[in-house]
């Protein structure tokens, strides 16, 4: 077969792929206005521009629900708990336009953030054209299987944001010298006043004493707060941190939806009549030991193996990928749709892969975490296993991100140990 046929089908492959998600997700997700998230976020941005001496209210449902049902002309369920007054900056552009308006053009850039993230991400770690299909066409075609970005283009919320600042964050640490490191610090800063996002990243970088990069975030969010404050209150920021960790106290956050390591050990080890009456047993101390430990020991394991020193722009890539491999999976709070966040890990694991002599079983690995992350929600929110010992098995992103993380973790060993050879990124 020609050079050129191969071209062609790939070519043909990549945009039938693209067009194939337009069509049964994104059109579809701009013509659905009401659904959960983005119905928080649209009202939320309406509060903000007409009455924003009133967002503290949003943490009272019964003050909420009827804002979010007079903004949308229809009753959705909705709760504004656990994320920062400042979210309601992310459609406060959109705030002016009518409810299907914003929607439509809120997805558009939602696609858009998409696509100008994984460029952001093919330039950082020099991904080279493939049967001459430019990265960001091809990444993008492939990244269409993976579930969670279909799942956020579903509800409307706002990661797509989210993972475009990730990614300028990882060219930035990938690329550039580590006196620009403090912009790092801003884009986490942005990420954690925007949607809560962020926050591991920010101990590991604590932990590792990047403090170039911790105090470019303490300044941004200084600044964020000193900024918004005279519009919002001040005294906001102390009743979102107290609804923060009320909301993290809650059963239902050991639903198997929350696909998190502390919604696992709860969901084994933790009883409640309403929404846990099966677990395999009442054991809540357990339940917070497993979570805080676990959490604590793969902090420190992080810690331990990172490469942020190396002038191997390699080893810093597998250091990005493997502190963004846990960033969703070891917060108290997330569900599917957040797993946007670790698609680069993803994305760097395979370009790890494919560009050095990884062995066979550590492809093996990784193809297997691959297909756990890509599982859809319908699956692990199944009934059928939501009860007893089978509820191990409705935390697949958990197992995926984790295998990911030992992926990284394994890579870097070995390399340190000089056993294998790490792929260098093209110099800008």
């Amino acid at each position: 077969m020609s050079s050129r046929v191969v071209r062609l089908a790939a070519w043909c492959a990549s945009l039938g792929l693209l067009v194939l998600f337009a069509a049964h997700e994104v059109i579809p997700a701009a013509r659905r206005p009401n659904t959960v998230g983005f119905a928080t976020l649209y009202t939320e941005s309406r509060i903000l521009i007409h009455t924003p001496h009133e967002l503290y209210r949003v943490y009272d449902d019964a003050w909420f629900q009827p804002q979010v049902d007079r903004s949308l002309g229809a009753h959705v369920q909705e709760i504004a708990h656990g994320q920062p007054p400042t979210m309601s900056l992310i459609l406060a552009p959109l705030a002016w336009a009518s409810l299907r308006g914003a929607r439509v053009a809120w997805i558009a850039i939602s696609v858009s953030l998409w696509i100008a993230g994984i460029w952001t991400l093919a330039i950082g770690l020099g991904l080279p054209r493939l049967q001459g299909i430019p990265p960001v066409v091809w990444l993008s075609a492939m990244g269409t299987a993976y579930r969670p970005i279909a799942e956020n283009l579903r509800r409307g919320q706002g990661y797509a944001l989210m993972f475009f600042l990730l990614s300028m964050a990882i060219a930035i640490l990938v690329r550039m010298e580590r006196r620009r490191w403090s912009g790092v610090g801003v884009l986490l800063a942005s990420m954690f006043f925007l949607k809560s996002a962020g926050l591991w990243i920010l101990l590991v970088m604590a932990v590792a004493r990047r403090w170039r990069v911790v105090g470019g975030a303490a300044l941004a969010g200084l600044a964020t707060i000193l900024v918004c404050s005279p519009l919002m209150g001040w005294g906001i920021w102390l009743i979102y941190g107290r609804d923060a960790v009320m909301w993290m106290a809650q059963p239902s956050n050991y639903l198997t939806a929350y696909q998190t390591i502390r919604s696992l050990t709860g969901h084994l080890l933790i009883f409640d009549s309403v929404w846990n009456p099966r677990p395999v047993a009442n054991l809540p101390a357990l339940a917070q030991v497993l979570s805080i430990g676990l959490g604590a020991g793969a902090l420190a394991v992080t810690a331990a193996f990172h490469r942020f020193d190396s002038d191997l722009q390699g080893d810093r890539a597998l250091t990005v990928g493997m502190c963004v491999s846990l960033m969703v999976t070891a917060v108290p709070v997330a569900e599917g749709y957040h797993y946007v966040l670790v698609f680069p890990a993803v994305v760097i694991a395979w370009w790890w892969a494919v560009t050095s002599d990884a062995p066979p079983q550590a492809r093996w690995l990784l193809a297997g975490c691959t297909g756990l992350l890509c599982i859809p929600q319908r699956y692990y929110g199944s009934v059928y296993i939501r009860d007893g010992w089978a509820a191990l098995l409705a935390y697949p992103l958990v197992y995926g991100a984790v295998g990911l993380w030992a992926f990284f973790v394994h890579a870097l060993a070995t390399s340190t140990a000089g056993g294998r050879s790490r792929p260098r990124c093209p110099r800008s």
